[in-house]
């Protein structure tokens, strides 16, 4: 009896050791960071976006995000193309190219929600976790095109060792 539980335990012991190995050798199959970095900031911006619809204006004035137009398409380009942008691997230079240009446009937002955010006589912590999610979206926008960068730079010194 106790023999048998014995082989049980050493017998899922040896398996959940196999899993292990096939989970790091399945992690190691993913070798573009700047993938993970980009579903990072899809999914922060998703989050964001329904959970703290409140942003605010430069003067310190909160406006709902579904209201306004321009942050409505501000908002919704950094939920959408940086799943899209993801898709683009084959083509570094263009997903270097959206890449900067999300960049541009969160720094832009994070600029106006801190203006806004210290303009606010009454700051709530979530307009706080906004800036906060703005920053690090501006983050890993930021790891994901220094990673691009070093593929595209990886290939070109590929080829010219051809």
């Amino acid at each position: 009896m106790v023999k048998k539980y014995w082989n049980e335990v050493i017998s899922n012991c040896i398996t959940n050791i196999q899993l292990f190995f096939t989970f790091t050798k399945t992690l190691q199959v993913i070798q573009r960071i700047q993938t993970i970095y980009q579903l990072f900031v899809f999914l922060m911006q998703l989050a964001a976006f329904f959970f703290l619809p409140d942003r605010l204006i430069y003067n310190g004035e909160t406006a709902v995000v579904r209201q306004s137009y321009i942050f409505l398409i501000t908002n919704l380009l950094l939920v959408v193309v940086p799943l899209w942008n993801i898709f683009l691997y084959r083509n570094r230079k263009k997903q270097f190219i959206v890449n900067r240009v999300l960049l541009l446009i969160a720094v832009g937002l994070l600029i106006n929600q801190c203006v806004g955010y210290f303009n606010d006589e009454v700051t709530t912590t979530k307009q706080l976790l906004t800036c906060v999610l703005y920053m690090l979206t501006v983050v890993f926008l930021s790891l994901a095109n220094k990673s691009i960068k070093r593929d595209e730079d990886l290939v070109r010194s590929a080829d010219r060792l051809r």
